[in-house]
């Protein structure tokens, strides 16, 4: 079903880039632009001036982050800073990082996924999450202009029979080909895979897979659109990093909705609306939010709302939706002229709303990743944000230029 296959990655050449760790980048959605600056003072060469560039005064159609993406990499293939392998290959992606006190590990692989139209009857790769215009026109500039997937899709797929684990973890007793510590603390390690049997059983363990998009549908989406505008063979496949349902580092952390707009007697009317659909149950500090969102039972969703600092903890029985859902319907459609922002740090979310910089906070559990996985092969999806795949997956490590 998953129809996966090799290829000749694109990769920094370390006979010219010394400290791989400094050219490479988060994903371009959570890429704050604090962050940008830090990653372009790092290194002339760091990947973001291509993944997500800085506008410039005077751009134009013809000059403008796009365009000079496309330049960069050119340029940087011209010079060597980036090479591509001789040999189709796979390549093994370990993350170490630590999560609430705890060291983790997730292993992955990156190879080339066939882009197919979403369709619960003949598709083998579904989406989890809606997705929105303005980043799709963003991303579809970009693929335009480099013709290259710079950065992979993130996608789960179920390994019961530990196959697929047993084969990365073999491959993985070799020395990797790069050994880095990302600005987040977190540790990657990369392994080439390009024996042609080892890929070859590899990829026919895949075919008999349902995958589903944990982050990148708007890559995918845009990735597919243009497939289908250049219809070339190299077009039809897209970067993505596979990774097992199963394994003991796949995580997710919650995303809490941060809401703006609101005066005092907005705030006073929301709290009184609120006991219509939920039980209300005060509480008084942070380690009460912790562990009342912790209780929730299995039938039941819990939501804290931070406002005028203060929270309120709310229960609604007999949940048949997402929790992040529930807070959709039943929190924020009423409201009127309001702003969003979201965060997986509740600390922050709190800060900000002392602050005043937004009116309250919803707080949120972590989605189950197995509600994540039903929802996505029943053919549904969730609200925006709703899940945070941590770690991220590096975008540099390796890039498939058509």
């Amino acid at each position: 079903m998953a129809n996966i296959t090799p290829f000749k990655g694109v990769r920094y050449n370390p006979a010219k880039i010394k400290d791989l760790s400094k050219v490479v980048a988060p994903p371009y959605d959570v890429i704050s632009e604090k962050e940008q600056d830090e990653l372009y003072r790092m290194n002339q060469h760091n990947i973001v001036r291509m993944l997500l560039g800085k506008d410039l005064r005077g751009d134009d159609d013809k000059e403008n982050k796009y365009t000079r993406a496309g330049r960069y990499l050119k340029a940087w293939q011209q010079k060597g800073v980036l090479n591509k392998d001789a040999q189709a290959s796979v390549y093994i992606n370990l993350q170490e990082f630590k999560l609430e006190g705890k060291t983790r590990r997730r292993i992955g692989f990156i190879a080339l996924l066939k882009l197919e139209k979403f369709d619960t009857k003949t598709s083998s790769v579904y989406p989890h999450e809606n997705t929105l215009t303005a980043p799709k026109e963003d991303r579809a500039k970009l693929i335009h202009a480099v013709e290259a997937n710079l950065g992979p899709v993130f996608a789960i797929y179920e390994d019961r029979d530990r196959s697929i684990s047993s084969i990365l973890k073999n491959e993985m007793k070799a020395k990797p080909l790069a050994d880095i510590s990302d600005n987040h603390g977190v540790r990657n390690k990369l392994w080439q895979v390009s024996d042609k049997k080892i890929i070859e059983k590899l990829c026919g363990s895949m075919k008999n897979k349902k995958i589903f998009i944990a982050d990148g549908h708007h890559r995918y989406e845009v990735g597919l659109a243009f497939s289908q505008f250049k219809k070339g063979p190299q077009y039809g496949y897209i970067l993505t990093y596979f990774t097992d349902l199963l394994g003991d580092g796949l995580a997710v952390l919650p995303y809490h909705r941060l809401i703006g707009g609101l005066d005092e007697a907005a705030l006073i009317a929301l709290e009184n609306n609120l006991k219509k659909n939920f039980i209300v149950k005060p509480l008084k500090s942070k380690k009460d939010i912790k562990s009342f969102l912790e209780k929730a039972a299995q039938s039941e969703a819990r939501l804290v709302v931070y406002a005028r600092k203060k929270p309120i903890g709310l229960v609604f029985k007999d949940k048949k939706d997402l929790d992040v859902t529930i807070a959709k319907n039943l929190i924020i459609e009423p409201l009127q002229k309001i702003f969003i922002d979201f965060t997986k740090d509740l600390d922050y979310a709190i800060r900000e709303v002392n602050k005043d910089k937004f009116s309250f906070a919803i707080l949120v559990n972590p989605v189950k990743i197995t509600e994540i996985r039903d929802v996505a092969f029943g053919g549904n999806r969730m609200p925006q944000k709703s899940t945070y795949f941590y770690p991220k997956v590096l975008t540099g490590l390796v890039i498939n230029v058509f």
